[in-house]
């Protein structure tokens, strides 16, 4: 219901039967990791890493995948992760669960699994700007969840934010400048390394992908600028040519009677009420996390509209 929350329930029956995405997105990523595990004990590879090549050879991303036409590789090897350690795999993870807990509200399901994948794609991107003639493959979600980090501190740049620096040191920062130090870092990384590679100045030898998180960075703030702000294209408006109506008024016999407002009724089935149910518990999730002003006029009208409908 509208008062389904913390601030205006007493009991909560829940946001429907749907998961949430980023947590089936940790629970897949992790399935594929143990997967990786598995058949790196039962079907070992060559010494000194003894790593099973069989998902990295179909799945991870490089300049050499893609001219065999695994065309599916710039998406698909954000859920492969390095088999070496936990590392890299448990910060991917923490990451997407503590920013996908807070921007999933906000975007809803669908919103938020384009601007994980908008981060997966421009991340390869940029990975393979550097690397497209190397063999060398990349692994990993760290772009998508860089797009992720992009999205948040540019929604909410003034919101002070505890992180566990090195997962013991904790550390209170302004999301701005958490987003300045992630874009210092991959700036540095791939001046310093990825770079002179590709110039042939020297071979590439660090395990950081600084470009594909670069990439990831800069598709989160693409998508706050163009998507969630909705003001991105505006210069598009100094294209438009200027109305001439003042110039041109139609005859009075020629414009349209106004049409009087009809009373619309609602008759909703139950499957029906499920989906409003959930829509409503999005909208209001946005509002208990940013402020009643961040809903468009078109969640405002939902709002309204299920006080009649969830009421019956």
């Amino acid at each position: 219901m509208l008062y389904d929350r913390p601030y205006m329930r007493q009991t909560n029956e829940g946001s429907g039967n749907q998961s949430s995405a980023y947590i089936n997105l940790i629970f897949f990523t992790v399935g594929v990791f143990v997967l990786q595990q598995l058949l790196n004990v039962l079907f070992p590879g060559q010494l000194p890493y003894r790593s099973n090549r069989f998902l990295t050879e179909w799945f991870a991303l490089s300049g050499e995948h893609l001219r065999n036409f695994k065309l599916w590789t710039p998406l698909t090897y954000t859920f492969l992760h390095s088999t070496s350690g936990l590392m890299h795999i448990l910060g991917n993870m923490l990451g997407l669960f503590f920013l996908g807990r807070m921007l999933e509200p906000i975007l809803g399901r669908t919103q938020f699994l384009i601007l994980y994948f908008g981060g997966t794609l421009l991340g390869a991107v940029f990975y393979l700007a550097f690397h497209y003639n190397d063999a060398f493959p990349v692994v990993g979600a760290s772009a998508s969840v860089f797009a992720l980090l992009g999205f948040f501190c540019k929604l909410r740049p003034e919101q002070p934010i505890t992180l566990l620096l090195f997962f013991v040191l904790p550390v209170t920062l302004k999301p701005k400048w958490v987003f300045w130090i992630a874009l210092g870092i991959s700036i540095s990384g791939i001046l310093g390394g990825e770079l002179p590679n590709l110039l042939g100045n020297g071979p590439f030898t660090s395990d950081i992908a600084h470009s594909a998180h670069l990439g990831g960075l800069i598709a989160g703030v693409f998508y706050f600028r163009f998507f969630h702000e909705g003001d991105g294209l505006a210069f598009l408006k100094r294209f438009q040519t200027t109305s001439t109506r003042a110039d041109a008024e139609p005859p009075a016999w020629f414009k349209r009677r106004s049409k009087t407002a009809k009373k619309l009724t609602y008759s909703v089935n139950r499957k029906n009420r499920d989906d409003l149910q959930t829509e409503v518990n999005r909208i209001l999730d946005k509002i208990n996390l940013t402020g009643f002003g961040s809903i468009s006029e078109e969640e405002k009208a939902t709002l309204d509209r299920a006080k009649e409908i969830l009421r019956k």
